[in-house]
């Protein structure tokens, strides 16, 4: 069977609970988590995640710190089937264009209904 490839961009609370998640799916594969933070939120995923820069900056940052980014967000998106966008809306919203040049399916965690993507990607809302 193969494995779904799921990346996660961003990696705060709510990143690092859904990345924990799909790492615990045996149908699933996690790729790897993108983030902009240098700080030990990212650190602490580093030796047991692969972790990728989500900005040009973020890259510089991560290696003047120590961490060696597998590589960027677009290498993130290239390697997995979907991603997961645990990002505050105003970003996820900004990464919508770049996941559909990408080809990947994408699951946006916040909604996005003031931003004008729901126009762009179709919104839905539940609650479990």
């Amino acid at each position: 069977m193969d494995r779904i490839r799921v990346g996660v961009n961003g990696y705060g609370v709510i990143g690092k609970r859904v990345a924990d998640a799909v790492h615990a799916q045996p149908d699933m594969h996690l790729v790897g988590v993108a983030d902009i933070v240098t700080d030990w939120r990212i650190q602490s995923a580093v030796p047991r995640l692969p972790v990728f820069a989500a900005t040009p900056d973020a890259h510089s940052g991560m290696v003047d710190t120590g961490i060696r980014p597998e590589g960027t967000l677009d290498n993130l998106l290239a390697q997995s089937d979907v991603i997961v966008d645990t990002t505050p809306k105003h970003v996820a919203a900004g990464n919508l264009p770049r996941y559909q040049a990408a080809g990947v399916k994408v699951i946006v965690q916040r909604l996005l209904h003031e931003s004008g993507a729901c126009r762009m990607i179709g919104c839905l809302s539940f609650v479990s």
